[in-house]
């Protein structure tokens, strides 16, 4: 019986070197198959990091301090992960990342193991590298090769990755019991099919993570061309997670004030925003803006000396 591990993680964020630094771990996710067969049985475990998630990781997972405070801290849940992945084949996209962070954990609670010592691990970007050449191997990029539903995937999520993952190994290798390197599935063009009645689990999202989310990915399709110009109808921006963000690419014209175009940037977003958010939600994005303004005022603050601390 060969077991593989699916497995994912979110942080608070990662330092400039790409390596933890003082980051934590505050999600993992796991997927178990066995004999090439996606078995159901899944571990996911939100923690605790004892410091507050950088605003940039915050953006892409969604994962609030509030939501994380009354999580176990690592140290409580270390056993119930080691448990689930010991002995198994971890696969895992951008290994180095992960295991560098579940490293970390193991030595701040004085382990003499490291993530290799208790399994198997295998770089999923290396391997998609080889069986993809010629492709970007990011995880949206092989969902469209493969035909990988990604829908449920608004925000990244460690249980959620880690079950598209899956279901992307799973495409990638085809019939292969073992990761030879030969006649490929990508070569003969395999696509995956997901089991019928088999849905991935959609992941509720609290409504200050929904709205902030919503607003980025407007400001995304405003910049990214989705649809190019044709004879027929303009450049259309948009972006990969959703059709209703897509809008008309709006670029400044030959003599046109900068204000001019931030102002028409500025309305169109007021458009989109009035289509995707209610007012309600609207007024709580504004809370949350004011919110990052003020920390981000704050930070400058105290890097740029800019006021005395209070004695």
């Amino acid at each position: 019986m060969r077991r593989l591990i699916a497995l994912d993680t979110e942080t608070t964020g990662k330092s400039d070197d790409g390596t933890p630094g003082d980051h934590r771990i505050i999600e993992v996710g796991c997927v178990e198959i066995i004999d090439r067969k996606i078995t159901g049985r899944t571990l996911q475990l939100y923690i605790n990091p004892e410091r507050s998630v950088d605003e940039e990781a915050f953006k892409v997972h969604g994962i609030s301090d509030d939501f994380l405070s009354d999580k176990p801290l690592f140290k409580d849940i270390a056993s119930i992960l080691i448990d689930f992945i010991r002995g198994s084949e971890l696969l895992i996209h951008n290994a180095k990342f992960d295991v560098g962070f579940m490293d970390k954990e193991w030595a701040l609670l004085g382990l003499n193991e490291s993530t290799k010592d208790m399994a198997t691990v295998v770089d999923t970007v290396a391997l998609a590298m080889k069986l993809c050449p010629g492709h970007q191997v990011n995880l949206d990029n092989l969902c469209k090769l493969y035909d990988v539903d990604r829908s449920a995937r608004t925000l990244h999520g460690a249980l959620l990755d880690a079950q598209i993952l899956a279901e992307v190994y799973l495409a990638m290798t085809g019939g292969q019991g073992s990761l030879e390197f030969g006649n490929t599935a990508a070569a003969k063009n395999i696509r995956w099919k997901r089991p019928l009645g088999v849905q991935l689990k959609v992941l509720d999202v609290d409504e200050k993570s929904h709205v902030v989310h919503v607003n980025k990915e407007i400001s995304l399709a405003q910049s990214y061309m989705k649809i190019p110009k044709t004879e027929d109808h303009g450049a259309v921006g948009g972006t990969n997670w959703s059709d209703d963000y897509d809008c008309e690419l709006l670029t400044p014209g030959s003599d046109e004030p900068k204000k001019d175009f931030k102002k028409r940037l500025s309305d169109q977003k007021v458009i989109l925003l009035n289509k995707l958010l209610s007012e309600q939600q609207q007024q709580l994005l504004k809370q949350c803006q004011a919110l990052e303004h003020q920390a981000h005022e704050e930070w400058l603050d105290r890097v740029l000396g800019r006021k005395t601390a209070n004695k």
